[in-house]
């Protein structure tokens, strides 16, 4: 029997062997079976994940054409204000060049006036002193004790009257430019 012993220990080991290389291979199966489970809803994520991104590169081209169209509205809007503030500064600048001109008339009327004043005042002392030098004035047959009045006021007339005048021209003037 010594003979079937050793072919019984060796059966025995082969069964353990076979038992354990089954049990091996068992739990490989079921790493497999995990692995390929696994795998499966990696490939799903995966596909899940690539539909997500080709929607958001929709939306990423669809915002871009969004973006160039306010882009586009917004410049436009701009140059339309840019004209409309050229427009009032054109307005602006011809009422204030109309101004200027119309106060340098004014300026040169009072100037002007101013001028024939002095020049009728100076002559009217001048004639006083003159005359009450002199004697009588010979054209109005009296004594001068005093200047001539209404030759003072002459220069103030001549300088209202050209202060009306210049109104009524500037008036249409500026009607014109509107």
């Amino acid at each position: 029997m010594p003979s079937d012993k050793p072919i019984h220990e060796t059966l025995d080991h082969l069964v353990n062997r076979l038992e354990s290389f089954q049990a091996e291979k068992s739990s490989q199966l079921e790493d497999v079976g995990r692995i390929s489970n696994s795998l499966e809803r990696l490939a799903e994520l995966i596909a899940d994940l690539e539909v997500q991104r080709s929607r958001e590169n929709k939306l990423t081209q669809k915002l871009e054409v969004i973006i160039n169209q306010l882009e586009r509205l917004a410049h436009r809007q701009s140059l339309e204000r840019a004209e409309v503030g050229k427009k009032d500064l054109e307005l602006t600048l011809r009422k204030a060049i109309a101004g200027t001109r119309a106060v340098g008339q004014v300026i040169e009327i009072i100037a002007n006036s101013a001028q024939v004043m002095l020049d009728s005042i100076l002559k009217t002392f001048n004639d006083f002193k003159v005359t009450t030098a002199g004697g009588p004035a010979v054209s109005t047959g009296r004594t001068i004790t005093s200047p001539d009045l209404s030759r003072l006021l002459e220069p103030i007339n001549a300088f209202l009257r050209s202060l009306i005048s210049e109104e009524k021209k500037t008036v249409p003037e500026q009607a014109q430019e509107q």
